[in-house]
């Protein structure tokens, strides 16, 4: 606690705090019960700050827009190790990631695919892999007859390989969900082979692992979701590519804010904090209902070991009603300057906030690589990008 307390002191609140060497744990973890037949990827839309120290781990990196390509390039990240996937490409989107020769393409439509045959067209021919996506009855992926299609299409250019068959349907699944999942697009692929005579071997599927909030235990060790998961695929002939992002981040982040005022209101004690639900996303939260791990630094340090505890609704900055993060927080005599630390924050929040909504600044990032702490980026502030630009 102490150190966080030190950090907030010197990068100020509100601030992220990211575990490279928790996270490059939690992998360590997750491969150890993933069967041989299966490839881990990283969706970096979790949390692209961890790209650049989880680099050269043995993983892909799920891109989902130019921005997040552009991330990676600017972290050195090689393109054989890049699944260039979103469902909005354009030409230029998808000539740019052929021409960095990123490891695949994920076509998403028949337009993509297009596109993705008219760049190698115009431009210097080299082997390119590609996946297509099927879709789940939303606006991802491709109809069956459309990837038919493609297909098609595709035959007719030696150059482009047809890698496998994306599918992802959501996160935070129910086991039951993914058990009949995983039948279900091995099946299909089985049939796709067969009608197209074509020879594929890999699955890209987003299982949507359930990441633990709420439990009052550690789950940074906790891999049983991921086992119920290899148990369903671990005698399958195809090749499983793993898409995780909250399941791989989470455990590895912390965020810290700072209380600011402290209110009551007959039997309700109101503590203000300067971050809010623009800083935390909790999946799976409304208004505060479930509480996650939350600890509370003292400012005072003579009280520091006090026993009794105030339950507390913890607001933040915002001008909102909704901006209700947590109830019945059981505080140890809240008073300003206390700082409260959120953890498994590692994934999601740091991309999913409304961090445009009143101009707060945007909180800093440290991030903790075999112990020593790095500031990645400093509070920024927002009311540039709210405002008209300066001529």
């Amino acid at each position: 606690m102490n150190q966080l307390k030190e950090l907030a002191e010197k990068y100020g609140s509100p601030l992220y705090v990211f575990d490279s060497d928790a996270v490059k744990k939690r992998i360590a973890g997750i491969k150890k019960v993933l069967p041989e037949n299966t490839v881990l990827c990283y969706a970096i839309k979790a949390n692209p700050f961890l790209v650049e120290p989880l680099k050269d781990e043995d993983l892909l990196f799920e891109v989902c827009s130019p921005g997040e390509l552009s991330i990676c390039e600017k972290a050195g990240l090689s393109p054989d190790k890049i699944v260039f996937s979103g469902v909005c490409k354009t030409a230029e989107d998808v000539e740019r990631a052929y021409k960095l020769k990123v490891k695949t393409i994920t076509l998403e439509s028949s337009l993509h695919c297009k596109y993705l045959l008219d760049a190698v067209k115009k431009l210097p021919v080299h082997s390119q892999e590609v996946i297509l996506r099927l879709t789940s009855g939303n606006q991802f992926g491709m109809s069956s007859e459309d990837i038919d299609a493609c297909i098609q299409e595709i035959k007719k250019e030696p150059s482009v390989k047809i890698r496998g068959i994306h599918y992802f349907t959501g996160t935070q699944k129910k086991q039951k969900k993914i058990q009949e999942e995983t039948v279900f697009i091995q099946d299909y692929c089985s049939s796709l082979k067969e009608k197209h005579s074509i020879d594929f071997s890999q699955i890209e599927y987003g299982p949507g692992l359930s990441y633990e909030y709420f439990s009052d235990t550690d789950q940074s060790e906790n891999f049983s979701e991921v086992q119920f998961f290899a148990d369903q695929i671990k005698t399958s002939p195809w090749t499983f590519v793993i898409e995780l992002g909250r399941y791989i981040a989470s455990c590895c982040g912390t965020y810290i804010t700072k209380i600011m005022d402290v209110k009551k209101d007959g039997d309700s004690t109101y503590v203000i904090i300067d971050g809010g639900i623009n800083h935390i996303n909790y999946y799976g939260q409304m208004m505060g209902m479930k509480n996650p791990k939350v600890i509370q630094i003292k400012e005072s340090s003579e009280i520091q070991n006090s026993t009794d505890s105030t339950p507390c609704t913890i607001c933040g900055s915002l001008c909102t009603t909704a901006d209700v993060v947590l109830r019945k927080l059981e505080l140890s005599a809240p008073e300003y300057g206390d700082l409260l630390a959120f953890k498994d924050i590692g994934a999601y929040s740091i991309t999913e906030g409304i961090y445009l909504f009143l101009s707060h600044p945007l909180p800093a990032v440290v991030l903790k690589q075999n112990s020593v702490f790095t500031l990645l980026r400093n509070h920024k502030e927002t009311f540039i990008i709210n405002s008209k630009d300066s001529r």
